[in-house]
């Protein structure tokens, strides 16, 4: 069966691709443009709407839209066409083009496995294994829509307008020591209220949010270099080696080396 055709697909970074360049050009896009991000401190740019990325978020760029990005940033990406008359393409027509809220986890594993066997194996527009992943794609895509509908509306309302501005300190400041005071004087707001406000909205606590950025940016860390743990942990803002253990079993439920141990195996294979 023949789900989509896929124009383009594999991993992006801006730091290899476009050494010394700062944003990239204008264009007009023609395709669905689906980009999980696994390290950035950029922006995306879609009809003049700004989006922080960073770690764990999600871009569904439509056909039709402007968009340029300024960089840094590295992602999985997905360049998809549709029939017109798919169901697919008119659900996903429907999605938010930024994504915040959504189980990271879920789409690291996802974009890591689906990428890695395009890029191993090739792509087959009728493979029985690339269209169950796309469909589990899209399934989460339109699952999680709503909440992050709900995210960027409320982000329009006066008292909400502090949230981006607190997400793009956490993102670039997740290495660092931060307490639910500094997120709650950097809205204007008491913290007990900020957190409520903040927690209505994006579906988490501050802290939980905090948590999540300084979680991926550690996995990330454990599967794409040689870093030590104990300098992982500095890096991603753990107070010690065993902090960042402990966080670490908590979330995902096996150690930070069981964690490098199995997933840079599945990319030597």
């Amino acid at each position: 069966m023949k789900l989509c055709e896929l124009h383009n697909f594999g991993v992006y970074d801006t730091t290899n691709a476009r050494p010394g360049k700062k944003r990239s050009i204008v264009r007009n896009t023609k395709l669905f443009e689906i980009e999980y991000y696994i390290s950035a401190n950029g922006t995306s740019i879609v009809n003049d709407h700004h989006y922080e990325i960073a770690p764990g978020t999600l871009l569904c760029g439509k056909p039709g839209q402007k968009r340029s990005s300024i960089f840094p940033f590295k992602c999985y990406f997905l360049h998809i066409q549709f029939p017109e008359d798919s169901p697919y393409r008119a659900a996903l027509m429907q999605t938010p083009d930024f994504y915040r809220i959504i189980d990271s986890q879920v789409y690291s594993q996802l974009f890591e496995a689906l990428i890695d066997h395009l890029l191993r194996v090739g792509y087959n527009p009728e493979s029985d294994y690339i269209n169950a992943k796309l469909l589990e794609l899209f399934y989460h895509l339109q699952n999680d829509s709503q909440n992050n509908h709900n995210c960027l509306e409320h982000c329009d309302e006066n008292r909400y307008q502090f949230i981006p501005k607190v997400l793009e300190y956490i993102h670039r400041n997740y290495q660092k020591p931060i307490t639910l005071a500094d997120m709650a004087a950097l809205a204007g707001y008491s913290p007990n209220y900020f957190h409520n406000l903040f927690r209505k909205v994006m579906g988490i606590t501050p802290q939980e949010y905090l948590m999540e950025q300084r979680l991926q940016q550690a996995k990330w860390l454990l599967v794409h270099t040689e870093s030590s743990l104990s300098e992982i942990a500095y890096e991603c803002g753990y107070s010690s080696q065993s902090h960042l253990c402990s966080r670490f079993k908590q979330a995902v439920f096996c150690t930070p080396g069981e964690y490098r141990q199995r997933n840079m195996a599945r990319y030597q294979a």
